[in-house]
């Protein structure tokens, strides 16, 4: 099976705080095309890697395979909060490091089916598990207009959200918004066509947030990881969403008052211009760093 060329965000900074060698373990929480495990498994390192996309773990999966790194390597098919509670057993043992790198993969923007971009014509759906019920078409055409506006506000941070939630009310009186394509051209219809930032941005860079629960499971996930963490094991976090990287932050300090981590980021790191120019897409993200201390 030929995979398209994977380039992992910040990985030489990931690299350099983890440390990785033979008898280290981490668990990464975020497994996606294993950009960084492969890294890590590399350096003689153990990794459990935690992925809800049941395609994407067999891709990653299949990969690890192919470089040889299998022995190493140990495959979760679950969303991180569950494979992070405290109650579970099957992630046997404590680690070195937890990594998220957070957000919607790159797989899933670029598999057209998915319905996670406005490049392509397919089903607004926006499930990293495809065993989840609710699908970003059942939001748009299902929420009502104040909730959508809160929604594209608070997490899209769109200033026209009010003008796109007139819209799409007065549409889907008439017939329901099923597609990508449908939502992206409401939108341009509301707001025109593209100069800079594309119009459909950031309508679909909120969708995905409450389909996948995603900021509910980051906030179970962060406490959580530091039960499996070693003393002086590090939490790293990669963020591409203000809110995200605000929502990790703020639990950082809480963790820090109570003595239970030092942060070792001073605010947050982000790619260098050369990264960026290689990777458009790491252009936002934001990295930083924890180590359990208690």
């Amino acid at each position: 099976m030929p995979y398209p060329i994977h380039t992992p965000v910040m990985l030489d900074e990931v690299i350099h705080y983890l440390s990785p060698m033979p008898g280290k373990r981490y668990l990464d929480a975020t497994l996606g095309y294993a950009g960084h495990t492969i890294e890590l498994l590399k350096a003689g390192a153990g990794v459990v890697g935690i992925d809800r996309d049941a395609d994407l773990l067999a891709i990653a999966t299949d990969r690890i395979v192919k470089e040889g790194l299998a022995d190493s390597f140990t495959g979760v098919n679950s969303s991180f909060a569950d494979a992070l509670d405290p109650a579970r057993s099957d992630l046997a043992g404590k680690f070195d490091g937890v990594l998220f790198d957070l957000g919607v993969s790159s797989y899933q923007l670029d598999t057209p089916e998915r319905g996670f971009s406005f490049r392509y014509d397919a089903p607004l759906d926006m499930r990293m598990d495809q065993k989840l019920a609710v699908t970003a078409a059942d939001l748009v055409n299902g929420l009502g207009k104040n909730e959508l506006v809160e929604l594209f506000t608070t997490l899209g941070e769109d200033g026209n959200a009010k003008q796109i939630v007139n819209e799409i009310c007065a549409r889907r009186l008439k017939q329901k918004i099923e597609t990508t394509e449908q939502l992206s051209n409401l939108i341009i219809s509301v707001v025109g066509r593209p100069r800079g930032i594309h119009p459909d941005t950031k309508v679909f860079q909120s969708l995905p947030m409450p389909v996948n629960s995603e900021r509910e499971e980051l906030k179970a996930a962060l406490p959580s990881a530091l039960s499996w963490l070693k003393e002086g094991g590090l939490v790293i976090t990669i963020a591409f969403h203000s809110l995200e990287d605000r929502l990790v932050k703020g639990w950082m300090n809480d963790a820090k008052s109570a003595g239970q981590i030092d942060i070792l980021t001073d605010g947050s790191v982000e790619p260098s211009p050369e990264e960026v120019a290689r990777n458009p897409r790491c252009r936002s993200a934001k990295l930083r760093v924890a180590r359990r201390i208690a």
